[in-house]
């Protein structure tokens, strides 16, 4: 098949006027780590919207409208493109996936339809990352998607996974061990750390349902914090010469963040708020200082952060170091557009109350006031 630039595949449909090959990749930019991952996005989008194009074309293209919208502090949405992507969400809703090939489209409207959601609501979109996954899972299980771009499912099961944590319930889909030598656009060198997320994420579920069979008391803890303490990401040498040292930086650093993330997250399943503090509290401070770190060289965050930062937070007392953490997410690119800004303030708010009132709830308890709120992509 011919190669088109995205926009003029874009162009060809009429869904789209007035942008460039550059802006293309600048968006694909906003939600990656830096130029080579922005530039395979975009040819991955190409080469999706070229094989289904009546079924991706209108949600991309109100994707990007939307985005540029944003940028420009312009009115966000009109009616015509949210009945497209309601239309859209219809055909998700409704799609059976008979053969692997299906199965890579049905991946990238599910993730289109994330992102639109992201950028226009204040809420979290996890029933439409949910249920594609459901979608997706028997062909996964059973070998059918090897050989195959998967890197949307990768990407989806990375924001599954921040949810289920969020949540303390467990993911749709435990991945496999991941090729080091692939760099996720959203989910950077975290593809090896997944499959031990998913183990935090049932042991998580195991102690909010009070499941011993799950929990297997201090046992399963210690041995999973020892195996957290000892993951580090594998970068082959190939991946080092595809990147810049920026770009690098980003993807350590996002890997270091959800590395330290998980720890405390693990260590507040063990130990609810008022009991072993000063360790979350290191923990905690870690991530600020990562974070720090990282607006200080990159002038950014990695992206796909949103979680680490609000546990990070949870666990600050003294109001100077909870204005720093407003002040770090009011850093998160796109929080001047964002709605769900707004939203992850107000829990931190709530959470900051409940512990000044000397709660010993664990940290997932605290976030069950908060349905809504929405982890983003």
């Amino acid at each position: 098949m011919q190669e088109l630039p995205l926009v003029s595949t874009l162009y060809r449909e009429g869904v789209i006027s007035q942008i460039s090959e550059y802006t293309s990749i600048q968006i694909c930019n906003f939600f990656s780590f830096g130029p080579f991952l922005s530039q395979e996005m975009g040819h991955m989008i190409r080469s999706r919207l070229q094989e289904a194009p009546a079924l991706l074309l209108s949600p991309y293209a109100a994707v990007a409208r939307v985005f540029l919208r944003n940028i420009a502090n312009k009115p966000r949405c009109n009616d015509a493109e949210l009945s497209k992507c309601a239309s859209a969400l219809q055909d998700l809703r409704r799609a059976e996936i008979t053969k692997s090939d299906y199965a890579c489209i049905i991946l990238s409207l599910g993730t289109s339809l994330l992102t639109f959601h992201r950028l226009i609501s204040g809420v979290s979109a996890s029933t439409i990352c949910r249920h594609t996954l459901t979608l997706i899972r028997p062909f996964y299980y059973a070998g059918r998607l090897q050989g195959l771009d998967t890197r949307e499912l990768v990407c989806l099961v990375f924001l599954d996974t921040a949810q289920s944590l969020f949540r303390a319930r467990v993911p749709v889909i435990q991945l496999r061990e991941q090729d080091a030598s692939v760099v996720n656009q959203h989910a950077g060198l975290c593809g090896s750390l997944l499959p031990l997320l998913y183990r935090l994420c049932v042991l998580a579920s195991g102690v909010r349902t009070g499941d011993e069979k799950a929990i297997s008391h201090s046992a399963t803890f210690d041995t999973l914090a020892k195996e957290l303490k000892n993951w580090s990401p594998s970068i082959p040498e190939s991946v080092l010469e595809q990147f810049s040292p920026d770009e690098m930086f980003l993807l350590i650093s996002q890997a270091t963040l959800h590395k330290a993330a998980a720890l405390l997250i693990l260590h507040r399943l063990r130990f609810p708020f008022g009991v072993q503090d000063p360790e979350a509290e290191t923990l905690s401070s870690s991530i600020v200082q990562c974070m720090t770190h990282c607006l200080d060289v990159a002038g950014k965050y990695p992206p796909n952060i949103t979680l680490v930062l609000l546990v990070a937070g949870s666990e600050v007392h003294e109001e100077a170091k909870r204005q720093e953490i407003r002040f770090l997410v009011l850093k998160i690119s796109g929080a001047n557009f964002y709605p769900f800004i707004d939203n992850l303030l107000l829990s931190l708010s709530r959470v900051w109350k409940a512990r000044d009132q000397g709660t010993s709830q664990y940290l997932f308890s605290l976030f069950e006031n908060d349905p809504d709120l929405s982890i983003p992509l």
